[in-house]
């Protein structure tokens, strides 16, 4: 049966849960379903949306700082009337989860990340009390759906695991071409160790940067890519000069959207993370074959097999980093090999058609038959907040 689904989510800035989402509209296409996104912070991927010619709602200029934003949300659902309501990030299951409610509309949650706010009280009950009765949960990974249950925000019988799928048909390093790096101020011959997220404390670029300082002694021609955009990029410009990584060892990149190229130029993909759910970018490197040296943490060792697939070192800890990432660099033998088992690691257990089956399972399960009939296709976009 044909349904219109209201995915709600935080921004469209590249990100994991951003691009699942991107996913979840090409599933709802094919399915002949429609499909709306309200969001709260724009980004490049408002173009790669209107392209798939669905609507979209921005909430609020302000988070949830701005009241108007569940305002906004409720006049959306009861103009678009969704069959079903699907939230991902924290603003976004807080308003999305409550404008359903309100509703009387089915809703769902992905839960994407071990977040450390859960163990703070306050935070937590504020959180259930909000989104309590949502008609199901899903946890990306078996470490985020234990963490969630464990802080109390679901009960573990509430929260399904789906884990997060990859698409190797787009991302085959066989049909793919480097990206040319001079541009971003790489010279020619230079190892290329990156780090790719978002520029928030989640992502721990202080982890990355100090193994980065370790790494420049060791290993000379390695350059130091930072990748992404967020509000911490002065403070991580100013960390990597206060540690002597001058511009032309390491250098903020800003947002790439040419991922599949970037993956493959690189000679080891870093993950630095304090806490994750189970990271797309994680995905994406392994399934292009990349060396990838990663923290230890949430669901990436469900993954990511130290030896085997990759390299894992516990969260913090810049010297085990460094020597992880000098390892693979010096041995580009063994990391052709690491990077060989990672993309089988992908290939045989995450596929993205398996997770949005089951997603789309879900929302058949969880949706009522509709009275009346819809409104005419294309849903309104609502004036720009303030």
């Amino acid at each position: 049966m044909s349904k219109r689904i209201l995915y709600v989510i935080d921004s469209l800035k590249f990100g994991g849960a951003e691009m699942l989402l991107l996913g979840l509209l090409d599933a709802a296409r094919e399915r002949g379903c429609e499909a709306h996104v309200a969001y709260f912070t724009p980004g490049p991927l408002e173009a790669r949306v209107a392209e798939r010619g669905v609507g979209m709602t921005r909430l609020s200029t302000r988070g949830l700082r701005d009241p108007r934003a569940l305002a906004r949300c409720l006049t959306l659902i009861r103009d678009w009337r969704p069959d079903i309501v699907h939230s991902h990030l924290i603003k976004s299951d807080l308003v999305g989860q409550t404008a359903a409610r309100l509703s009387g509309v089915p809703r769902i949650i992905t839960l994407h990340n071990t977040d450390p706010w859960r163990e703070k009280k306050a935070k937590s009950l504020m959180y259930r009390a909000l989104t309590a009765g949502a008609d199901a949960c899903i946890g990306v990974s078996d470490r985020v759906t234990d963490h969630v249950a464990r802080t109390g925000g679901f009960r573990a019988d509430g929260i399904e695991t789906i884990v997060n799928g990859i698409d190797l048909q787009h991302f085959d390093p066989a049909r793919t071409q480097p990206l040319d790096l001079v541009r971003y101020g790489v010279r020619s011959g230079a190892r290329v160790v990156a780090v790719i997220g978002s520029l928030t404390a989640q992502k721990d670029h202080e982890n990355f940067l100090r193994s980065a300082a370790i790494l420049a002694q060791r290993v000379p021609q390695a350059v130091f890519l930072v990748v992404g955009e967020g509000p911490l990029a002065p403070q991580i410009e100013a960390q990597a000069r206060g540690l002597g990584l001058g511009p032309e060892k390491l250098i903020l990149t800003g947002a790439i959207s040419q991922m599949r190229e970037l993956l493959l130029a690189l000679d080891v993909m870093v993950i630095s993370s304090a806490w994750e759910g189970l990271p797309m970018v994680l995905l994406e490197g392994m399934a292009m074959q990349c060396a990838v040296a990663s923290t230890d943490v949430g669901g990436i060792s469900d993954v990511l097999e130290d030896g085997r697939s990759g390299r894992l070192v516990p969260a913090h800890d810049a010297e085990a980093l460094a020597q992880a990432v000098a390892g693979l660099l010096a041995d580009p033998g063994a990391a052709s090999r690491l990077g060989a088992a990672a993309r089988d690691t992908v290939a045989a257990r995450f596929s993205a058609e398996v997770m949005r089956e089951r997603i789309f399972a879900l929302y058949d399960s969880k949706t009522r038959p509709r009275r009346g009939a819809h409104h005419q296709p294309g849903a309104p976009r609502l004036d720009s907040p303030n």
